[in-house]
């Protein structure tokens, strides 16, 4: 009988012996299932056998891609201050169109480090856009990207580019690096009730998209055009995407490609 238990001592420290010869332990796979190195030294020396063993802990490797690493920020919250685009309360022209003013404006404070601008800064500012405007264009209406970036370049501290085409996730990694994003679109399909448009107009809008939230899939805004809720306004990624487009001054209509600008500190 104790020669039937040597033999079965003998063929478990040989099994051990081949496992760990496959699958080396690391340094800190000292225990498994409560079983230590001294106890299978001690089920060993029963057999005779002079073999030290280890039995490694089974555990899983998990790895990340990186596309997956960058979903783990679900949300994105910039202090852009707020501005509407008739900070002093007067909706008349060219205060009506000034979308494109009020968000070069915000911008500019959020990389001044405001949290706030008065309304009679901000006011202040966006005469002088206009007269900018009216002396280089003729016309203050309807800033499209690429005179907006102009607009941005001699008139403010901070840089700005236009990027035809973005995706979700470009729009999402600017936030991410701090940097708001400037957006065009054909109001209407936003669907904002607190944002009136004329009937017969082009829907050109423009605001400022200064977040994201995953968990409810919604970009966040300061849409100058809603002095009601326009501060941190949502809008859906899909509905946000698809109204996305420049102003085309050939046809006086909001039917170009979608198209947001992109801005940095200086």
């Amino acid at each position: 009988m104790n020669l039937v238990i040597s033999l079965i001592f003998l063929l478990e420290a040989v099994f051990l012996a081949v496992v760990l010869t496959n699958n080396p332990p690391r340094a800190n796979q000292e225990v498994m299932d409560g079983v230590t190195a001294t106890a299978v030294t001690q089920i060993v020396g029963q057999a005779e056998v002079g073999v030290r063993a280890v039995v490694p802990r089974a555990e899983p490797v998990v790895s990340v891609p990186p596309e997956v690493e960058e979903t783990l920020t679900e949300k994105v919250s910039l202090t852009v201050p707020f501005v509407t685009e008739a900070p002093e309360g007067n909706w008349k022209s060219p205060w009506i169109n000034a979308c494109e003013e009020a968000s070069m404006v915000m911008v500019e404070g959020y990389y001044a480090g405001k949290s706030e601008i008065e309304p009679a800064e901000a006011a202040d500012k966006m005469r002088e856009l206009f007269a900018y405007q009216n002396e280089v264009w003729g016309s203050n209406a309807n800033s499209d990207a690429a005179r907006t970036v102009k607009i941005i370049e001699d008139n403010f501290a901070y840089g700005a580019r236009a990027v035809i085409n973005p995706t979700k996730d470009d729009i999402k990694a600017e936030l991410r690096a701090g940097r708001p994003v400037i957006s065009l679109h054909y109001g209407k399909d936003l669907q904002n009730k607190n944002v009136p448009f004329a009937t017969y107009g082009s829907y050109y809008h423009m605001i400022v998209v200064t977040g994201y939230d995953d968990a409810t899939q919604e970009f966040i805004t300061n849409d100058d055009g809603d002095e009601k809720t326009g501060f941190g306004y949502r809008y859906g990624y899909d509905l946000f995407m698809r109204s996305l487009h420049d102003y085309n001054f050939a046809t006086k209509k909001t039917d170009l490609p979608a198209t947001v600008i992109f801005t940095e500190k200086k």
